[in-house]
């Protein structure tokens, strides 16, 4: 019994070493320099150089990877403290963003903050497939965690998330602390149990 109360204790823990810090990072202007777990995918687009941008509106954030899937860097997305974006590309690579409230910003690769009134860039929600100015057709084939396929040509999958980081996802971490809670209860069950029967 002391076993599972200590899997139990140490589940807990894990949710909250990976809890804590998605609060900071979505509350604060925290730096990141380092790829997170894709919780609550906001869709994804690809530039001209073939660099692909997945939005992740549980962080704030949106994470960069080169053309052959290696992470490269991460920005916040300014005012919308995990709620809900999409994003798009305009025809100069900038990443536009539609806040929940409609508002759509120029965020990168220089945050301005500017209020979109033309519309000339693929708008996209949480889209399944996008297609560049130069003809390429990309996929998020993944189910439960995106996986960017590039379908033109030579079918190759570009970024997916490793086992880790998946693991260290927020939907995963609900498992975990799913798992602890029930290990718990049967802890408490059994031990209820056995004073039950010490006492008859």
């Amino acid at each position: 019994m002391k076993i599972i109360k200590k899997i139990s204790d140490f589940l807990f823990m894990l949710f909250f070493l990976v809890f804590i810090p998605g609060i900071v990072i979505t509350w604060t202007d925290f730096k990141i320099k380092t790829e997170l777990p894709i919780n609550d995918f906001a869709g994804f687009v690809v530039d001209s150089h073939q660099n692909i941008y997945i939005g992740d509106s549980f962080y704030s954030i949106i994470q960069k990877y080169d053309r052959t899937g290696n992470f490269t860097e991460s920005f916040k997305v300014k005012g919308t403290s995990g709620k809900p974006f999409t994003i798009g590309v305009d025809t100069k690579d900038n990443i536009i963003v539609t806040l929940q409230t409609g508002r759509e910003v120029v965020i990168y690769p220089l945050y301005r903050g500017e209020t979109i009134t033309e519309r000339s860039y693929k708008k996209r929600d949480h889209n399944k497939f996008f297609i560049t100015r130069n003809h390429e057709k990309y996929g998020n084939l993944g189910t439960r965690f995106p996986a960017i396929w590039k379908l033109s040509g030579t079918k190759e999958k570009v970024v997916e998330q490793s086992l880790f980081l998946q693991l260290l996802s927020f939907p995963s971490m609900m498992g975990v602390v799913l798992t602890a809670v029930f290990l718990k209860f049967i802890a408490f069950i059994t031990e209820k149990w056995r004073k039950l029967r010490s006492e008859t």
